[in-house]
């Protein structure tokens, strides 16, 4: 298999929603889940990031969402954004679908605001991306975080990620946990933050 090929499927693997794009491209009619549904008849006007997901899957329904992702795709693909160039971007709206950069992360609020090297490279202090009262829409399996699983439920995790972000002045607009296997592409906690 040539290189570039192997580097793409690579690059692609850990973007949740890059096959869904894939699958979409050529089809006359594109498929829109329930969440992603969801997120898109949610989002307030003005400026969206769909970030370290597969993006360009958002890309079908509203043109004007700008997908950034944590390195280049190793084939030309216009639109794609490198994390490195939208440092100083300020949006209204955050969507991030089963990130990379959040597994194996203890917490919501460090995921949010800590600059660091992650499994899926570096992520700025998202946060700061936000313009007051700006919604996040993130969604990720259980599995992604990293908490007591013999003590703690995933409700139970869930339940104190939120009172933690609710101190940090960010408040849960809309929550949804099912089965953990419910919903592999999209991940089976499904959360709407608002900062205040």
């Amino acid at each position: 298999m040539p290189k570039l090929v192997v580097n793409y499927k690579m690059w692609g693997q850990a973007l949740h929603k890059w096959d869904s794009y894939i699958e979409n491209k050529n089809t006359q009619k594109k498929y829109c889940d329930p969440w992603c549904r969801h997120i898109l008849n949610s989002v307030e006007q003005g400026k969206t990031i769909a970030y370290n997901s597969g993006g360009m899957f958002f890309k079908d329904f509203n043109k004007d969402i700008i997908v950034v992702e944590n390195s280049d795709c190793p084939v030309n693909v216009p639109d794609v954004l490198n994390v490195q160039d939208v440092i100083d971007v300020k949006v209204d709206n955050l969507i991030m679908i089963n990130p990379i950069t959040l597994k194996y992360n203890f917490s919501i609020i460090n995921f949010l605001t800590v600059p660091q090297n992650t499994r899926g490279g570096w992520k700025p202090n998202l946060l700061n991306w936000l313009n007051a009262h700006g919604k996040i829409f993130l969604s990720f399996s259980d599995w992604h975080l990293y908490y007591d699983r013999l003590k703690y439920s995933a409700v139970d995790m869930v339940e104190q990620q939120l009172i933690t972000l609710k101190k940090h002045n960010i408040d849960c607009v809309y929550k949804r946990i099912d089965e953990v296997n419910r919903d592999g592409e999209n991940g089976n906690i499904k959360l709407i933050l608002q900062a205040h």
